[in-house]
């Protein structure tokens, strides 16, 4: 489960081993969100390790019995009527802003969203710009990614914006980079979707002749598949939150067609 609190972000579970020796595995981070909880809350925590290979740095162990009045403990301390301010007053704005950016895409949750999609940008979030390629048969273009990377299996193209390009010429460069394809914009698919890393905004695009060589290092392969074969395929992804965010996306293209086909 993750805990977030005044002094610290924490992920706990029961990695392999932990159920023989009694023990919950606490990650985090920042290494100093550890200190904290072992300082005020969690004395029986042991030694941090660093740089486990995962996609948090920091980790250590725990008696699960301890853990468990640990938790107790922390709900025992809360003196305050707004969570955020409280982390602003403890940990700081930075750490604040970042809780409350992750409270908005939440909230999608209350409103029931097809997936969480970042109303604003935000100077702290990582933007990134794609491409969906229809043809004239009405089919969208995919990419798999080298080595299914990151648990894709079937994405779109899309990347980080360089300096001195626009959100547009981002788009088509990762595009033919990635597919080979030379393409040209149609119109921009509404909204800004979330995933793992940050938020990417997608362009509808035709494709214009026939594509190039693409980086064998991004691309492995690609394909042109009708849109109930593109929800399948996307549906082979491993990384949950890039497929939901995938599949949202080829919805959103869908419906961004209807509308300009009823306009």
């Amino acid at each position: 489960m993750w805990i977030i609190t005044n002094f610290g972000f924490f992920s706990i579970v029961e990695k392999q081993g932990d159920k023989q020796t009694g023990t919950l595995t606490i990650r985090a981070r920042v290494k100093e969100d550890l200190d904290n909880l072992r300082e005020k809350f969690l004395p029986a925590l042991g030694a941090i390790s660093e740089d486990a290979g995962t996609d948090y740095k920091y980790r250590a162990k725990a008696p699960r019995l301890d853990v468990s009045h640990a938790l107790g403990q922390i709900a025992l301390d809360i003196d305050y009527s707004n969570f955020k301010n409280s982390v602003a007053q403890k940990q700081g704005q930075g750490r604040s802003k970042l809780y409350h950016e992750l409270w908005d895409v939440l909230y999608h949750l209350q409103s029931k969203k097809a997936a969480p999609v970042f109303s604003a940008k935000s100077k702290s979030m990582k933007m990134s710009y794609g491409g969906v390629l229809l043809n004239s048969e009405k089919q969208v273009l995919l990419r798999r990614p080298t080595g299914d990377y990151d648990g894709y299996v079937w994405t779109f193209p899309k990347g980080k914006e360089e300096a001195g390009s626009t959100p547009e010429e981002t788009a088509l460069r990762e595009v033919k980079e990635e597919t080979g394809y030379t393409a040209e914009i149609v119109g921009k698919i509404p909204g800004q979707f979330a995933g793992g890393t940050g938020a990417t905004e997608y362009y509808l695009m035709r494709p214009l002749g026939e594509p190039c060589s693409f980086d064998k290092d991004e691309t492995q392969a690609i394909a042109w598949v009708s849109l109930e074969e593109a929800r399948k395929r996307i549906a082979k992804t491993r990384n949950a939150t890039g497929k939901k965010r995938d599949l949202a996306v080829l919805e959103a293209a869908v419906r961004y067609l209807q509308q300009q086909s009823h306009g």
